[in-house]
C-alpha cells in the first residue's frame, strides 16, 4: 500500500505544532479527566515589571463539572495585582493566593482568568526563577488529574 506523499510530511508537521502549542506551560491531565487547566506567562519579567498570566480552564468531553475552582499558588516576591474572569465565573485574591471559582463548567465549553502580578527584587538580588501553579478541582476530578505549572525568570 502507497501512503501519499502529503501525509509523509503532514503527520510530522502536525506533531511538531502540537509540541509548540504548550510553550509556556506545563500541563498534566489525568487519564479519564473531566476537564483541564492551563496556565501561560512570559518567559521572563524584569523586577518592578507587571505581567499577565492567563488561564483556562476546560471542561473535556460530554459531561459538565461542577462545583469547578482553580487554585493558583502565587510564589514570592510577586503581588497579585488584579484579576479578570470570565462572565460567569469570578476570582477573589489575597497574599500568596489566587480562587477563581468556575461553578459549573459546560461540557466542551472553556473560561478564562487574567491575572495581573507584580514582583519586586530587593536591591543587589540575583535572577531567580519561580514558580506559579495551578489546579482545577471539581465534583469528579481526582486530586492531580487537572494541574498546570508555568515558571518566569525574575530578573533584576
Amino acid at each position: 500500500m502507497r501512503v501519499p506523499r502529503f501525509l509523509r510530511f503532514a503527520a510530522p508537521a502536525i506533531l511538531v505544532a502540537g509540541f509548540l502549542a504548550c510553550k509556556g506551560s506545563d500541563t498534566t491531565t489525568g487519564t479519564g479527566s473531566l476537564a483541564n487547566v492551563t496556565i501561560n506567562g512570559p518567559s521572563s519579567a524584569t523586577s518592578g515589571q507587571s505581567i499577565t498570566l492567563d488561564l483556562a480552564a476546560t471542561a473535556v468531553g460530554v459531561n459538565n463539572v461542577q462545583n469547578g475552582m482553580v487554585t493558583v499558588a502565587v510564589p514570592s516576591p510577586f503581588v497579585v495585582n488584579s484579576v479578570d474572569a470570565s462572565s460567569g465565573t469570578s476570582a477573589t485574591f489575597s497574599s500568596g493566593a489566587v480562587t477563581w471559582t468556575l461553578g459549573t463548567l459546560d461540557a466542551n465549553s472553556q473560561s478564562t482568568l487574567h491575572v495581573n502580578v507584580t514582583e519586586t527584587l530587593p536591591a543587589g538580588s540575583a535572577a531567580q526563577s519561580t514558580t506559579f501553579h495551578a489546579t482545577l478541582t471539581g465534583n469528579g476530578i481526582n486530586a492531580g488529574d487537572a494541574v498546570a505549572d508555568a515558571t518566569v525568570q525574575l530578573n533584576p
